[in-house]
Order: structure tokens, then sequence, then C-alpha cells
């Protein structure tokens, strides 16, 4: 089957989708995005994604050229064109700021461009769940007093080449602090940690992207009475917790087995593997009624 895109209201395939050279997103990095993991035709919390996605566009000025409903329609759209009603399928929804007429400002002289791309998504192995993964703690710092902090901009360097460093030396991720040494986020997830019976995470002022899926941890650990706290902290709290994982909507709750060398006893430990197992109940629960994303909308 040849894949289908949305673009800019239309369904092509994806060899004739086309931007422009001269869009914002492409001279300037203009844009935002958000990925959606979608389970047997379902994406999971969409309308989560499309709120911060509104949040983004506001904080970059950007007229979003979409409703939310326009925007989850295409989705179910593309995943049924694309033959994903079953299985797992990986969305990404992109804005950028369309047309340059050569402004270095925020004022754009056309409107802006949306693309959707829906395509199969291969989770990682099972042996990642059951051993963990392996950090390091980037140099790369995350800048908290930064707009492009608090929005997923297309401008994603700094956690691609954190990514490639980690890779480097032999990690499969990395950790990276504000500018004043304090924890923030992994390139690409956000981090959590098991400190005794308590759940941490650090807070939105460290300069990290708050995610849905930390958004809905949260949620559980309150539904099992698991205590969680948004916390500032340094890389010896992290070293020194009992239990390390990440988040977010691709990877749901991924183990970490050893930070910077320093392994952790159990991996994954008692609490990690509770909040793995109350996760995917609770996709199981959401989307076992939903239809599709619009239908999401309702919920």
């Amino acid at each position: 089957m040849s894949e289908t895109i949305f673009l800019d209201g239309d369904y092509v395939p994806a060899g004739d989708a086309r931007i422009p050279v001269d869009d914002r997103g492409v001279l300037f990095g203009d844009g935002v995005f958000e990925t959606v993991r979608s389970y047997d035709g379902k994406p999971f919390r969409l309308h989560r994604h499309l709120d911060r996605m509104a949040g983004a566009c506001q904080t970059l000025r950007l007229k979003r050229p979409y409703a939310e409903r326009e925007v989850a329609e295409a989705v179910d759209t593309l995943i049924r064109k694309n033959g994903l009603e079953s299985g797992n399928a990986r969305v990404r929804i992109t804005v950028t700021g369309g047309p340059s007429a050569g402004a270095k400002t925020l004022e754009r002289s056309g409107t802006a461009r949306m693309f959707i791309l829906a395509r199969p998504y291969e989770p990682p192995p099972d042996d990642f769940y059951r051993e963990g993964i392996s950090l390091v703690i980037s140099e790369i710092r995350r800048n908290a007093t930064s707009p492009l902090s608090t929005v997923k901009s297309s401008n994603f360097l700094d956690s691609l080449i954190a990514r490639q460093n980690a890779a480097d030396q032999g990690a499969d991720d990395a950790i990276l602090l504000s500018p004043n040494g304090n924890l923030s986020e992994a390139t690409t997830s956000n981090l959590f940690m098991v400190s005794g019976k308590s759940v941490l995470t650090p807070e939105a002022a460290c300069g990290l992207l708050p995610g849905v899926t930390r958004e809905a941890i949260i949620e559980l650990c309150a539904d099992l009475e698991i205590p969680c706290a948004l916390i500032t902290a340094g890389p010896e709290d992290l070293l020194s917790a009992d239990e390390v994982f990440l988040t977010n909507s691709m990877v749901e709750v991924l183990p970490v087995r050893e930070v910077a060398g320093r392994p952790f006893g159990i991996c994954p430990g008692p609490v990690t593997r509770k909040l793995i197992t109350a996760y995917r109940n609770l996709i199981a629960r959401e989307t076992a009624t939903q239809g599709g994303g619009s239908e999401a909308l309702n919920s």
C-alpha cells in the first residue's frame, strides 16, 4: 500500500508531497509538532496533544490553519488510508510558519502550513522493558528561560546532538540539565525517579516540556496512592535514586538500568513495574470505547 500524507487540506501520495524551499519551517525552524501513538487505529489522548499544540502555536504567534476537530478527522482518515487500523502507529502533526517574505520576526506573510504523517511504529524491543536502558548526563543544557523550552519546536537540534553524543559513548539516551545544573529531561522524554516509596519528577521550571505521558503518570500515581512530587534536584539525586524511568507517548514507561555508569539494583523496580502495567491498562480502558481521534475530543 502506498503511503498517503495530509498536506494543507489534501490527501496526497507521499512521493508527491512538497514543502516549498521558502517555507519558514525550512528557513528558520519556525514550526511546532506533536507525535501521537495510535493503538489499533485509536490515537491515545490526541486531544491533549492538540491542546499542547494550540499553546505552542500561541507562544509562537502561529495561527493554526485547522480547528482541532478537523485535525482529528484528518488523523482518522490518514490512519484508515494507510491501513493502520490494527497494530501500532506513529502520527506526527506539524505546523510551520508557511511562506517567508524575508521577515526576521514572527510577522508572517502567509497562511501557516500543516502536514500530518501516519506510519507503522515498531516499539522498543522487549528487553528494553525487561532490562532497562542506559543514560549519560549531557553537557548540553535546557534553557529554562527560553520560550522554546515550553513548546515542541521543529528546531530539535539540541536533543539530536545530545542523543548522538550519548550514542557515541555507548548509551541509549542522555539526561539534560538546566543552566544551573538541575535535572530537566531526557532528549525526547520526561524523567522520573523513585526514592523510597515516592515518585519524583523535575518541575516544569527546570526547562522541560511537560509531556502528555508525564501528565498521565502523575494522574496514575494519585489513583494508586503513590506519593508523587514535582521537584528541583541535581544529578546527585538521580544517582542516589532507587529506580529511574523515562516517559513519552511512543515508548510509554521505559525503565533505566544505569545512569553515568551507576547501575540500579533491580530494573525495572517494583514501582516502575506497577506504573508500566497501570499505564498500559489506562490505554486499554480509554481506547476500548474510542472510535477514533475525533471521538476522543468528546471524552
